[in-house]
């Protein structure tokens, strides 16, 4: 019968080190559970109407600086928003064959 190890216990730093992942992992679940709601709660007021009305007043600014005038409006001080640039996609490698996709066929 073979045995296992005994598994040598976790220093401090790695347990902090753990501690601040689980946290971290946590800040995000917390934030995706209450992103529907949250969502449904918008929709029901009309704040995307008037942003799109704003939107359409001043065609010259950019939607992150009008949502940091409405975060700074209802009180949020240290709100950042920034728009990070779209992440190009990796060009295909030419010496690679491509793969051929299925065929859609109709079943009767």
């Amino acid at each position: 019968m073979a045995s296992r190890k005994p598994s040598k216990p976790k220093t401090a730093a790695e347990l902090r080190q753990q501690l601040e992942a689980a946290k971290k992992r946590l800040a995000e679940l917390e934030e995706r559970a209450y992103a529907e709601e949250l969502n449904e709660l918008i929709r029901g007021t009309s704040i995307v109407s008037d942003f799109a009305k704003i939107q359409a007043r001043v065609t010259d600014i950019k939607p992150v600086t009008i949502l940091s005038a409405v975060a700074n409006a209802v009180g949020i001080r240290r709100l950042t928003i920034t728009q990070a640039a779209p992440t190009p996609r990796k060009p295909a490698d030419p010496n690679k064959p491509r793969k051929p996709r299925a065929s859609r066929t109709k079943k009767a």
